[in-house]
């Protein structure tokens, strides 16, 4: 079998090779964010395994598991004998192993927005499912029109978790320009009080929280599931809202859901 590493951002048609016949479509996925583009394209039949996060989704959670996505499992991907392995832009060394076992990858990596209509269409053409990612696409976008018809007249200042430590304020990183949780706030015109940040998800001390004077606070954080009593010690728990789904947490085709999940809780601070 001969090799094929192609990045979804990058995507070369005169490299590419026929697409397999759909009858013997073997698929791997080590993101859960690659996972949910199969899954969008109703394809997740052809999945023969998955990372270890993306097991927390019912429809896959009977597959194989093929390690984390900062440790994949080689050995147990080329058992699984994929026709094809969907990797992310931090798995050079795993696919360079794939390629030594003649097995094909393709490189979807995921960041935000533009990745998600990228990954769906190269996906798509490679398992022979162009009008299923045609049609998830226009399903993104008419969601995103929507969300932005309904902005509120004057945008709220936003300030979103995505990690602390348990039961506590302590490690805090935050989503900053560029990240998915940015886009998704900016769509629905909200202002992210780290729009200067200098980096997608900078850490964070109280001391900023306090100085950004955000409005709202969204904790995206697992510790958010026990709750949001730590905000208390800095007197902000009337204006702080957990939000757990995993929508919100990577970028996904799920972005109708997210753009609904995150406009509930701005509405529910006005």
């Amino acid at each position: 079998m001969a090799l094929l590493v192609v990045g979804c951002s990058r995507e070369d048609p005169a490299r590419s090779r026929p697409a397999t016949p759909p009858g013997a479509i073997r698929l791997v996925s080590l993101t859960p964010s690659a996972t949910e583009l199969v899954l969008a394209l109703d394809a997740g039949a052809l999945l023969v395994g998955v990372d270890e996060y993306s097991a927390q989704q019912p429809a896959v959670a009977q597959l194989p598991k093929v390690g984390s996505f900062l440790k994949p499992d080689v050995e147990t991907i080329i058992k699984l004998a994929p026709t094809l392995v969907i990797v992310d832009d931090v798995h050079g060394p795993a696919a360079a192993t794939l390629h030594d076992a003649h097995i094909a990858t393709l490189e979807c990596p995921m960041h935000g927005l533009p990745d998600v209509r990228r990954g769906l269409r190269a996906i798509g053409a490679r398992i022979d499912r162009t009008a299923q990612a045609d049609r998830a696409i226009a399903a993104i976008d008419g969601a995103i029109d929507a969300a932005r018809r309904a902005r509120p007249a004057k945008p709220p200042r936003v300030l979103a978790v995505i990690d602390r430590e348990a039961q506590g304020l302590g490690n805090l990183v935050a989503a900053g320009p560029g990240s998915w949780v940015d886009e998704l706030l900016a769509i629905l015109g909200a202002d992210n009080v780290l729009a200067a940040a200098g980096t997608r998800y900078p850490k964070i001390s109280i001391e900023e929280v306090l100085r950004s004077q955000p409005e709202i606070i969204l904790d995206l954080s697992y510790a958010a599931r026990e709750g949001i009593a730590p905000w208390a010690t800095i007197d902000t728990t009337k204006r702080v809202k957990a939000l757990t789904d995993q929508s919100l947490l990577a970028p996904s085709p799920r972005v109708a859901d997210a753009l609904s999940i995150l406009a509930a809780a701005l509405r529910s601070h006005e």
